[in-house]
Order: C-alpha cells, then structure tokens, then sequence
C-alpha cells in the first residue's frame, strides 16, 4: 500500500497547538477535523476501507482506526526522523509503533478484497457486452 503524505495545513488558519507523536489520547481525539492529522487519519481510514471492500465488520473497524492511529503516529516520527530529531526514546517508540501497525495490518489481511466481476446490467450500461 503506498504511503499517504500527511496534508501540509493551510496558513491562512490560526495557529494551534500542534500535535505530535507524543501528544496524550485527549489531545488527539479533540483535533480538529481540518487539521493535517485529522486529514492523513481519513485518509488513512479511507484507504484500509476500500482494502478490505467497502463493508468493515465492527472487530475491522476497530482495528482500522487502531491502524490509523499508529500510522500517524509513526507518520509524526518519520518527520522527525527526516528533521534529524529522533532521540533514543524516539527510536524505541518508533520500533514498538511500526512493529504494533505491521500487526495490526496483517490482521486486516494483506491481499485484500477483490473485485467482483461486473453484472450484466453493469456490463450492458457500461457498453462492455455488444
């Protein structure tokens, strides 16, 4: 799956407090849906969605949202990896959330769904059967 770039904010916005890799589960349950994270988040849900086909049964759906938290979380890290900031603590946080996340997505399943054939009806309006 390819990585999803966390949005660059909008600078017209006031500034806000900013989240990081660290912030307490408060803080990041009352981001605002507009901010970076909030947008790389959906995103990210979005995307394990469509993976598993559209329909996520409630045990997936939890484990998409526990999947979209440690991708922002490792997400936040990889800037500070970029930046050259990464601490020892950094790294030992960064190992426990890739390795959690590597997990987690193999639970959701590596394959994914595939696409079902298109019905006749589908195939007629499409003008694929003539």
């Amino acid at each position: 799956m390819a990585e999803t770039a966390i949005p660059v904010a909008s600078p017209s916005r006031r500034p806000h407090k900013r989240v990081g890799p660290y912030s307490k589960r408060g803080a990041l349950a009352m981001m605002d849906g507009r901010s970076r994270e909030a947008l790389f988040m959906r995103a990210r849900r979005h995307e394990l969605t469509a993976h598993i086909g559209g329909s996520p049964t409630v045990v997936q759906a939890a484990l998409i949202e526990r999947c979209a938290w440690l991708s922002l979380r490792v997400a936040l890290l990889d800037e500070k990896m970029v930046a050259s900031e990464l601490t020892d603590h950094d790294n030992r946080a960064y190992l426990a959330w890739s390795n959690s996340l590597a997990r987690a997505l193999k639970l959701l399943g590596v394959k994914g769904v595939e696409a079902r054939p298109p019905t006749l009806q589908e195939a007629l309006a499409a003008g694929r059967v003539g």
